[in-house]
């Protein structure tokens, strides 16, 4: 017990279009100075207008402003209040192709900056007619233009529709249930074509594909076909020759692999290979030719620096991706079940004890082709590469510009990935890959050092990935038994104390119960004094946490570590029996006034309320 699932990852949305103006960063500090009580701020009212302006210019410059302010935390709120996705939507078919392209550029900078829930109002504001009806607007005899030297405006406006699409898909299942009964993958399928549609046009649809395709079974089976089969791997197969061509490539890899009915077992070798070869390029050397770029003369900073940033996106988004498709191999989509149950009590309570024993012995195996293309590719250490802190000097000179912060950001949610990533492989790779090929002390090292270093200490995200990380390594560590883990101090469990110290997120305090309770297991058949601070800490946890599933956890930790009756004096000496019994009481209580709430914690909290009068029992029947 105690193992935590493998995370699947989902896609990374692109970057919002447009770069802010200072008249705008005026607007963005009037929206920071309102109070939510009051009304609409100026420049949310002189938007609204401008969007129903009667002149072309006029919309064009509304949808442009609500672009570039969506940034700001209140401005979605604002805009929403006013109807602005209910006035915007329909300037997807204005007559002028520029007020298109800056509507669907505004409403997809609001998908991008929004939580899921703003999308889901988007779709209930009836987003998806309109955008449908422009998708439709090109089919089978639409081809771009070829001979303008000007970018095409009809394209441009197609990449904007497309990039809306995928994000509302990617975060509102009515939104990819609109795209299967509206057949939009008969109109996109089909412009995944470098030669004829470019670049930009194919990188927005394979990003589309990426997203509708994961457990579509409907789209799956249209991709099966041989003729889309060939020419994703004609695309995966061909040597990159760019920033573009790499992240298409990412993209094509990533739709082949959620087509679960293809037997790509062949291809796999060759597949990982790929994606290592996008971990191993190195982001800093673009950064530092956008830097280059930006100190042009005043006249070439416009367009040379809004030139040069996009290349950084586009590769953080291509290892972004790369580091999702690994982290996905190792979480096959039939480990995830939905264990709550509609029954009664009792009926609930024996499925979940079911669930649990099953997941507690079935151990996740990796294809032996994956595994192998693992080991010959060092993938830990690559993982670690994109794991590994950014150097005091690279922050500094990031923060100096808007730019260089917003790729600070990116950089930052590409560590975090790369935790998270490592916490799936880690799990999930052969024993003889944990060998000394793979010194998971050091990997350990590693990770404490990175934990322990100043980050935004509120950064949950990070905190999460991390503890998943060091929780993983030290579930396979007490595995291949390593005889390191007695060196630990009482140091170290107050610094994966602090870990969790002041933090809400449950799968942090989750994180850390476990490691320091598999430290305890691993212990726990000697006499290490330190056992007695571990059932301290745990006991603690269990009795005065406010979260039922991190008490739940707390208990099931307990019943690990304090199972062999050669700990008995140990839980003597901390009063184990007693405190939980006298916790027992509250804690049944607390379970079945919340078992509705338990997600997919149910079986862990039903498996500990069962276990916690047995083991109760068996301890006094010891003594």
């Amino acid at each position: 017990m105690g193992k935590s699932k493998a995370k699947r990852f989902g896609s990374l949305k692109p970057s919002p279009t447009g770069l802010k103006s200072e008249k705008e960063m005026e607007q963005e500090a009037e929206l920071r100075g309102e109070d939510d009580n009051h009304a609409a701020p100026a420049a949310i009212t002189n938007i609204m207008e401008k969007l129903q302006g009667t002149s072309t210019e006029e919309r064009a410059c509304g949808c442009q402003l609500m672009a570039s302010i969506v940034s700001q935390p209140k401005a979605i709120g604002y805009l929403l209040k006013e109807n602005a996705v209910k006035i915007t939507a329909p300037l997807f078919l204005d007559t002028c192709l520029d007020v298109r392209k800056s509507a669907l550029g505004a409403l997809r900078n609001m998908s991008v900056y929004g939580q899921l829930d703003v999308c889901e109002v988007m779709i209930r504001h009836d987003i998806l007619t309109p955008l449908t009806a422009i998708l439709k607007e090109y089919g089978d005899a639409w081809l771009p233009q070829k001979d303008s030297t000007k970018s095409d405006a009809r394209t441009d406006v197609l990449v904007e529709a497309v990039e809306l699409l995928s994000n509302l898909c990617e975060s509102s299942s009515v939104a990819v249930q609109w795209f299967n009964k509206e057949k939009l993958l008969a109109l996109i399928l089909p412009l995944l074509s470098v030669p004829t549609y470019g670049y930009p046009l194919c990188i927005a649809v394979a990003r589309c594909l990426h997203v509708v395709s994961e457990n579509n079974e409907e789209v799956s089976a249209l991709c099966q076909v041989q003729e889309v089969v060939s020419n994703l791997l004609s695309i995966i197969t061909t040597v990159p020759n760019g920033i573009d061509a790499v992240l298409l490539r990412t993209l094509a890899t990533g739709i082949l692999l959620n087509l679960s009915d293809i037997d790509i077992s062949a291809y796999m070798k060759g597949i990982i290979t790929a994606i290592v070869e996008v971990l191993d390029l190195d982001s800093f050397a673009v950064i530092d030719a956008a830097f280059q770029s930006s100190q042009q003369t005043a006249e070439e900073v416009s367009l040379e620096s809004e030139m040069a940033w996009p290349e950084v996106d586009k590769l953080l988004s291509a290892q972004g991706v790369s580091l999702e498709l690994l982290a996905n191999l190792c979480c096959p989509d039939d480990e995830w079940e939905d264990v709550e149950s509609q029954g009664s009590e009792e009926s609930a309570e024996d499925q979940a004890m079911e669930t649990t024993c099953q997941n507690a012995t079935v151990e996740l195996c990796l294809p032996s082709e994956i595994n192998s293309a693992f080991v010959e590719k060092d993938i830990i250490s690559k993982i670690l590469q994109k794991a590994s802190p950014l150097t005091t000097s690279q922050i500094s000179k990031l923060e100096e510009s808007h730019c260089g912060r917003n790729t600070l950001k990116k950089l930052f949610d590409l560590q975090t990935r790369a935790l998270l990533c490592l916490s799936n492989i880690i799990g999930a790779v052969d024993e003889a890959f944990i060998s000394e090929s793979t010194p998971l002390m050091k990997v350990w090292t590693e990770l404490n050092n990175l934990a322990s270093l100043p980050r935004e200490s509120t950064n949950e995200d990070f905190k999460w990935a991390v503890t998943s990380a060091l929780r993983a390594v030290m579930q396979r560590l007490s595995e291949v038994q390593a005889s390191n883990i007695s060196n630990v101090q009482e140091p170290d469990l107050d610094f994966l104390l602090g870990l969790a110290k002041d933090i809400e997120n449950r799968e942090v305090q989750i994180n850390v119960v476990r490691i320091i309770s598999t430290i305890g297991c691993i212990i726990s058949a000697g006499s290490n004094p330190l056992l007695k601070k571990i059932g301290t800490i745990l006991l603690e946890v269990a009795c005065n946490n406010e979260d039922v599933v991190v008490v739940a956890e707390a208990l099931d930790s307990l019943f690990d570590v304090f199972k062999e009756d050669a700990t008995d004096f140990i839980a003597k000496e901390i009063g184990l029996v007693d405190k939980l019994r006298a916790l027992q009481p509250s804690f049944k209580t607390r379970v079945s006034g919340n078992r509705k709430n338990f997600g997919e914690n149910y079986a862990v909290v039903m498996m500990a309320k069962s276990n916690l009068a047995g083991f109760i029992k068996y301890k006094l029947s010891q003594t």
